[in-house]
This record gives C-alpha cells, sequence and structure tokens, in this order.
C-alpha cells in the first residue's frame, strides 16, 4: 500500500502543480513540463498504483486501504484528463498523436547524408547538416533553425527533427549560425547567417533535384525568432545576408515555429525563470549586446511585428499554454498583430505544456508538434 500510496502522490503532485504559474518554484515547472515528454508514462504509473491497491482493498476493505485505492483512481483521472487534452488538441489541429505509441521513446538519431559547409564567416565555419529522402527528385525543403536562447547551440541541435522530416520526404537540413558571447553580440550577424542559409539551400536543393520554389522554414524558441524574422523580412525585401554573393535572399513559402521569442520585448519584461535560473533577461542582454533599453533600434530589428505584412508567407505557431519562461500570453499579442497586418498565421495551442515540450523524439510533445505542423504543410501544399 505503501507504493501504491507514493505514486498515486506523484502522479497528483505533477497534476496538481498545474494549478499555479509554472513559474513559481521548480516544483510547478516540473509539473508543467513533464506532461509533454512522459505524459502517458505517468498515466501508467496511476494505474500501477491502483493495481498494487486493488488486492488490499479486496482483502481488507479498511477505511486506509478505501482511501489510498481512491487517491489511485483520482490520479488515472488526472493524468488521463491532461494527456487526453493534449492528444485531442493536436488532434483536432490535424496532428495524429498516439499516446500509446509515446510509450516508447525513439532511438537514437542517425547522422546526416551531408555536412556542408555554406559559409565561412570571420573565420567560423558554418554547418549544413542535410537529410535526404529517399526521393529527393521534386522533394519539397525544410530549413530548420536551433534554438539556444541566441547563445548556445548548433546544428545537430536539429537533426533529430530532420531526420523525422526526411523519413517523410523533405529534404531537410539544420543549419548553423553565429550565436552571442559576452563578448559578442550576434543581433544582426545571427539573422544575416541563416539569411546565408536559406539562400545557399535555395541552389543547393536545385543541385539535389529537390524543389527550390517549396521551401520552409523552421525554429524553435529563439530559433523561431530567426526563422520568423527571415521568412517575413524577406517578404518585404529586407532580409539580410552573410553571403550577398549568392543572391537575394529568396521568399519561403512557409514558416513554422515552436515556442518562439515571438515578442521579445514581451518576454524580456515577463519572462519567468527557467530550469537552471534561465532567463529572458540575460540571453536578450548578451544577444543585443546590453540591455533594450539602451539598444532599443537593435530590439525593434529583432523584432517579428517589425517586417509582418500581408506579403508574410503563411505561418504556422505551435504554442504550449503554459510557457511561461517565453510567455504564451506575448506570442498570442504577437499572433494578433501579425493578423491585424495581414499576415495569414495559424495559431495551435496545446494545453498542459511548457517550453521545449518537445524535445525527447517519439514522446507526446515531439508527436503533438511534429504532426500537427506536416498536417498543416499538407494542407498548404507543401508536403511531399
Amino acid at each position: 500500500m505503501v507504493v501504491s500510496l507514493v505514486l498515486s502522490v506523484l502522479v497528483l503532485a505533477l497534476a496538481g502543480g498545474n494549478l499555479l504559474p509554472a513559474g513559481t518554484n521548480t516544483a510547478t515547472l516540473v509539473a508543467a513540463s513533464v506532461w509533454g515528454w512522459i505524459g502517458p508514462h505517468l498515466v501508467v504509473v496511476a494505474l500501477v498504483a491502483f493495481a498494487i491497491s486493488l488486492p488490499a482493498v479486496v482483502r481488507w476493505r479498511t477505511w486506509r486501504t478505501v482511501l489510498v485505492a481512491s487517491m489511485s483512481v483520482v490520479a488515472i483521472a488526472a493524468s488521463a484528463t491532461i494527456v487526453g487534452s493534449i492528444t485531442l488538441a493536436a488532434n483536432a489541429a490535424g496532428g495524429a498523436v498516439d499516446p500509446v505509441s509515446a510509450l516508447v521513446l525513439a532511438g537514437g538519431t542517425p547522422g546526416p547524408d551531408r555536412d556542408v559547409v555554406f559559409e565561412v564567416v570571420e573565420g567560423q565555419e558554418l554547418h549544413s547538416l542535410v537529410y535526404e529522402p529517399d526521393l529527393v527528385s521534386d522533394a519539397p525543403v525544410l530549413l530548420y533553425i536551433h534554438g539556444g536562447g541566441w547563445v548556445g547551440g548548433d546544428a545537430s541541435e536539429g537533426v533529430t527533427m530532420a531526420s523525422e522530416y526526411a523519413k517523410r520526404g523533405w529534404l531537410a537540413m539544420s543549419v548553423d549560425y553565429r550565436i552571442a558571447t559576452p563578448q559578442q553580440d550576434a543581433w544582426a550577424a545571427a539573422p544575416a547567417d541563416v539569411g546565408c542559409a536559406l539562400t545557399w539551400a535555395a541552389g543547393y536543393a536545385a543541385e539535389l533535384g529537390a524543389d527550390p520554389r517549396r521551401i520552409v522554414v523552421m525554429g524553435d524558441s529563439a530559433g523561431g525568432n530567426l526563422a520568423l524574422n527571415l521568412g517575413w523580412s524577406a517578404a518585404v525585401g529586407q532580409a539580410a545576408s552573410s553571403c550577398p554573393e549568392l543572391g537575394k535572399v529568396p521568399v519561403p513559402q512557409a514558416v513554422v515555429a515552436s515556442y518562439p521569442v515571438a515578442n521579445p520585448q514581451y518576454a524580456y519584461d515577463e519572462g519567468r525563470t527557467w530550469f537552471f535560473d534561465q532567463t529572458p533577461n540575460d540571453f536578450t542582454d548578451t544577444y543585443l549586446g546590453g540591455t533594450p533599453s539602451e539598444f532599443p533600434e537593435r530590439m525593434h530589428g529583432i523584432s517579428p511585428s517589425t517586417y509582418a505584412s500581408v506579403s508574410s508567407p503563411p505561418t504556422l505557431i505551435v504554442q504550449p499554454e503554459r510557457d511561461d519562461f517565453v510567455p504564451a500570453a506575448g506570442n498570442y499579442e504577437l499572433v494578433k498583430a501579425a493578423r491585424g497586418a495581414g499576415v495569414d498565421i495559424t495559431l495551435v495551442k496545446i494545453p498542459f505544456t511548457h517550453h521545449a515540450f518537445d524535445i525527447l523524439p517519439g514522446s507526446l510533445g515531439f508527436q503533438a508538434k511534429h504532426t500537427t505542423a506536416q498536417a498543416w504543410l499538407a494542407a498548404s501544399g507543401l508536403a511531399p
């Protein structure tokens, strides 16, 4: 009975933590995060707790055994409700989430088919990790921009995603860009590098026989900010490139951004602490080379709303509702403003999920994000 009680309390604590803002403390942050990662596993834990308690109830029928069994039933109901909510939200948006298959998380990701240096800038090699579909001819192209608060990560952050899309027929590329350090800002360098990557990708895709007229730019978190800015600025002829010799930055046919820093000023003002004491203030200051009040023109330059227009490519934002690190509320404001500017923008809200809810391959969050995005791309004529 003790084991049943412990398991039930664990699941109930993780469910109940969602009654408070995610950033209240570490416990509530974990409670907001784990459902996208291991939600179905927690349902199984609750079921195990009930299975353990049931024989004791039948044998002794004391109030203690009934109480423990009742707690396990509540844990089952709470965990199933949360998992069901995530599943239904994604499926209603066109996704295809299977909580049972999410119990078996995916294994390692194969290496890229090609590792290409698409640019050398200031002595730094910028790589594109390329994953090819079985049939490259006329395949749509997907360019992925990694997250990391503009201060960390590299192209390897996107290999799981790129591999996943290549299996489904996309020519997928995950690319590097210069990241900011305490000694060197990157507010201008990073957008120029991804602009270069997009220009290069269009030409490279054509060389391989893929379809450069069907290019999608995708990014998460800070990479989502770069993806939005790249697609929207290209549409109004303002996209920068660190390799201008390759020509003008093309306009992608679509942009997909998940939990993006879509409203940098709101995130700066309202963002709460994430794991390891990270805050939007820290990475934004490093990216800009100072505070937004010191460099308002730089803040304006990295804000997607600056480039929103009726010419912007169709855009999908997949937003975890519990995210208060890069606050969901700020992204909702951006979506409203973008629609007002004429952008064809779709917002998909995923309940009971937080920042980086998709990081475990094969998980509930991973399925919710990617099957929803793939369905949206298919509806937009950008699927294989």
